[in-house]
């Protein structure tokens, strides 16, 4: 018995009630949180890139300082009108930070370039030959009346320039700049190199911990082959939000699993436990016409010989053969009940010890062979010579045996045909009972050997049984390190084999089944 489909359906939609809602809270919180996540990320990239042109800038500023103070001197002169190489002279005393002091003259300007930095105008030109990699910087030069003289200047290193001046330029200049946002903290969580033309690096301000909102942003003037590289350090939000976010989404998925598997489980128990409770409740039905059937049988032959009413001795010894005969299957019944509940209760016990298979099976087919011809059952046997000793339980075994042969009782029709066959297989014993019933389904074959489950549908539904049998017979040659295997096409019969391990030694030994 089976629960019912729109049993099924109701507690699938409850727990589509309870998953679903979750899962969507769980994914709209995943959703946030990367929202979340990807503005703190894009708002550090535009800060990245605002601090990469603050650093672009504050070189070409720290440039321009050299360049006025080094130049100073040389302007002073050339407004007195001094000659060439009093000028040169200015110019190669006013500062070490430059190297090989030039003059320019107006009329061969064309070929520098013009960078104005706070205002102020900044020449530099590209070197060739053996200046090649160098930069001519100078500043315009007037003479007494205001008119142009040329550009006095020098050969600059942009390489050692910026890394001679990279920490003051990144951890003073950039900082204290009045009109920069973010102030000194900020640029403290932050980590700026400087990339020459050749992809290597020259200089490094802290260490950077994240790619993801790096910003590389071009030199201009004469650092324009040189990079500036901003990327966030250890400190930076970005990063522990991210971290944040990641330890975040896991969580919320891990939480996400555990509803849909806590929902999946809840929902496979419940359905279980119904099907265990209707389970249940059939197994007391047919466990009550079970008992009904062997009493009303007794009580009625009891009666017929109370009354007097057997006229003949031939039909006293007949009730009193049914007398026997329902004893015994009430016996076999109530022995059935009381073992499964013990092992429910996890308190059967078993003492294995050699058991010869040959006398045990011919002892439990005779006893059960009244039963067998009173149904009008052909028994046929086809046993071997001899058997070697099982370590087993000879009492469980045999009660295994006449399970086996109840339902071939039970579950045969025109067909009322039970062999009883055994070998030897590997270390095992092998004893088969093969009737030529109406076999059972491939998809009913898996379910037979569990508790209460009994077959239903088809040319079985109106036999009665507790669903007890098959399950004992399973537990039984489990706890004998054994097993029970079932081969079986629909409309032909069945076979089920007892595998049983052969004997090892003449130990005793108890065995518990739970």
């Amino acid at each position: 018995m089976a629960v019912s489909r729109l049993s099924r359906r109701i507690l699938t939609l409850v727990t589509l009630g309870v998953g679903v809602p979750a899962l969507a809270l769980a994914a709209f919180a995943v959703w946030l949180a990367l929202r979340i996540s990807a503005e703190v990320g894009r708002e550090s990239y535009n800060y990245n890139d605002y601090i990469a042109r603050q650093v672009v800038e504050s070189f070409e500023v720290e440039l321009m300082t050299h360049v006025r103070s080094s130049g100073g001197a040389a302007e002073n002169v050339a407004r007195t009108n001094g000659s060439l190489e009093e000028i040169l002279g200015a110019l190669n005393s006013g500062t070490t930070e430059f190297e090989g002091v030039s003059f320019i003259p107006v009329e061969l300007l064309d070929g520098c370039s013009l960078l104005v930095v706070e205002g102020q105008p900044l020449l530099f030109a590209s070197g060739t030959g053996r200046r090649t990699g160098q930069y001519f910087i100078g500043t315009l030069l007037r003479d007494g009346t205001g008119q142009f003289q040329g550009a006095g200047g020098w050969w600059l290193d942009p390489r050692r320039f910026l890394r001679e001046h990279m920490m003051d330029v990144v951890q003073e200049r950039v900082p204290g700049n009045p009109r920069m946002y973010g102030g000194l903290e900020q640029t403290r969580r932050l980590a700026v190199q400087i990339i020459g033309p050749d992809n290597a690096e020259i200089g490094r301000v802290r260490e950077s911990a994240s790619r993801h909102t790096a910003v590389t942003v071009q030199m201009t003037g004469p650092f324009e082959h040189y990079l500036v590289r901003v990327s966030p350090t250890t400190s930076a939000p970005v990063v522990w939000t991210a971290r944040f976010v990641v330890v975040e989404v896991g969580f919320i998925v891990l939480m996400a699993l555990a509803i849909v598997i806590a929902s999946s489980l809840v929902l496979r128990y419940t359905i279980r436990q119904l099907e265990l409770a209707q389970l249940k409740s059939g197994f007391v039905s047919n466990v009550s016409h079970e008992l009904k059937t062997p009493i009303a049988l007794i009580r009625l032959a009891v009666e017929t010989l109370e009354l007097g009413r057997a006229r003949t001795p031939e039909e006293r010894d007949k009730f009193i053969a049914t007398i026997g005969r329902e004893t015994q299957r009430l016996s076999r019944l109530v022995d059935n009940i009381l073992d499964f509940a013990r092992l429910e209760a996890g308190q059967k016990v078993l003492r294995l010890a050699p058991v010869d298979p040959l006398e045990l099976l011919r002892e439990t087919i005779e006893s059960f062979r009244p039963r067998l011809e009173d149904k009008g059952f052909a028994v046929f046997t086809d046993l071997p010579d001899s058997l070697p000793p099982v370590r087993g339980d000879a009492t469980a075994i045999s009660q295994c045996l006449l399970n086996l042969l109840d339902n071939a009782i039970k579950y045969s029709r025109d067909r009322r045909e039970v062999r009883v066959s055994a070998g030897v297989r590997d270390e095992f014993v092998a004893i088969s009972v093969s009737d030529r019933g109406i076999g059972i389904t491939p998809a009913d074959q898996k379910r037979i050997f569990e508790k209460f489950v009994r077959v239903e549908t088809g040319p079985v539904h109106d036999v009665k049984g507790a669903g007890l049998g098959l399950s004992l017979v399973d537990q039984i040659m489990r706890a004998h390190g054994g097993r029970v295997e079932l081969s079986s096409v629909p409309g032909e019969g069945s076979t089920f084999t007892l595998l049983v391990p052969v004997a090892r030694d003449s130990r005793t030994t108890p065995a518990e089944i739970g």
